[in-house]
């Protein structure tokens, strides 16, 4: 009942949340791989060059996001959404209308940067903002626009560009984004609660305030130098075994089918642990829970160590989801948590900045390996060493103080 009561009261707000999540699945790596083919076929793109203009777009997003996301804490929450919102439409356009690899490379920059990176930003850091109480269960019901994308856009996606072709398809979802404008600024109108509302409108900064969002400020923190070994840790490590998914089917003898099929334990472990990560951190915080966000990634991982049967890629890809899920919604409480509210925008553009970071050079580091020789069971060593390594540093946190940024 208190949880029928609490998704009543707060419908709006974390409505809005989930539809922003969601469409900043059109910037994400599972939507922008279903268009690979017909880029590669127009541009004639090896594997290798195509991966070079995706991981380059990719870095300059991230940068860019360092900056651009901390506008989020100064301007009016309508007017911010509206601009990321209108900016991911002008980049599909863009992307549709490519006749040379570096309009290409320009697109694939814009959704990046306006979906993956700003879109997914705004939704996460307005449910920090506007829920004191409940603020773990806010961000989980947000992020689930997440799996509701991954199940429903790669079929839409792929249907699309079979009987339009791939740039109209690019300008269906660019209409589709517009359309979805209105419905996310009422959202935010139709909001009741007076004292939520008025956090839509920043107030300026003081001096100390404007010093502690400064990224240079951040970064001398002690707190971003334990949390963001793992933030980053979990993006390139799971980006990695989830964008060469297929060829690891290939070393241990799985069908495709089954490879394609067995995502959904990725995408129902992601879901899940999104779910329950919110109720734990309301009730036990998400400073105390972050040490405990790797694990269920080392232990599928460990998984490709003990076998090449078929539930080994169930238990690896479901671990990977799970810890996704889990870390997505247990970092960002506990950013909030110990930065405070007043800031988080300008913090989290900085930690969103280094996860878009990650999933460029998580990719490159696994087809580097691939490329000289390594086997999936060393990446898999490697990739549990750093685990533990990273666990071990994010047990510091237990050490730093609610709402401190010392």
């Amino acid at each position: 009942m208190k949880l029928v009561k609490y998704l009543k009261s707060n419908a709006y707000l974390i409505g809005f949340g989930v539809l922003l999540t969601f469409l900043s699945s059109f910037g994400q790596t599972f939507v922008i791989s279903l268009y690979l083919p017909s880029f590669q076929e127009y541009f004639y793109l090896s594997d290798g060059e195509f991966s070079l203009v995706y991981s380059g777009a990719t870095l300059l997003s991230a940068f860019s996001i360092t900056w651009l996301g901390r506008f989020i804490d100064q301007i009016r929450l309508t007017k911010f959404t509206k601009a990321v919102m209108f900016g991911l439409i002008v980049f599909l356009i863009i992307l549709a209308f490519s006749y040379h690899v570096a309009i290409l490379f320009v697109g694939l920059y814009g959704m990046r940067l306006f979906g993956q990176g700003l879109l997914s930003h705004t939704s996460i850091t307005s449910m920090a903002r506007f829920f004191e109480k409940g603020r773990g269960k806010a961000i989980s019901f947000a992020s689930l626009g997440h799996s509701i994308g991954e199940a429903f856009l790669p079929i839409i996606i792929v249907g699309g560009i079979f009987y339009v072709g791939w740039r109209y398809s690019l300008l269906l979802s660019a209409v589709f984004v517009l359309i979805c404008i209105p419905f996310a600024i009422y959202l935010l109108r139709k909001n009741s609660n007076f004292t939520q509302l008025r956090k839509y409108i920043p107030k300026p900064f003081t001096k100390e305030e404007s010093i502690s969002a400064s990224p240079k400020s951040i970064l001398k923190t002690k707190a971003f130098w334990i949390i963001m070994p793992s933030s980053l840790a979990a993006a390139a490590i799971g980006t990695g075994f989830l964008l060469f998914k297929l060829k690891l089917g290939l070393a241990k003898d799985w069908s495709p089918a089954f490879v394609a099929g067995g995502f959904t334990a990725y995408a129902v472990g992601n879901a899940l642990s999104n779910l329950l990560a919110g109720f734990l951190a309301d009730r036990f915080s998400g400073k105390n829970l972050f040490p405990l966000y790797l694990i269920p990634g080392s232990i599928g991982i460990a998984s490709l160590l003990l076998s090449s049967e078929t539930w080994v890629y169930i238990v690896l890809i479901g671990g990977i989801g799970i810890t996704n899920g889990f870390g997505s919604t247990i970092k960002n409480v506990a950013l909030a948590e110990i930065y405070g509210e007043r800031i988080i925008g300008s913090v989290r553009s900085l930690f969103t900045m280094i996860m878009v970071f990650s999933t460029a050079i998580g990719p490159l580091f696994f087809g580097f390996m691939l490329d000289s020789g390594y086997q999936f069971t060393d990446i898999a060593l490697i990739s549990i060493g750093i685990y533990l390594l990273m666990t071990f540093n994010a047990s510091r946190i237990f050490k730093l103080k609610v709402s401190s940024v010392n």
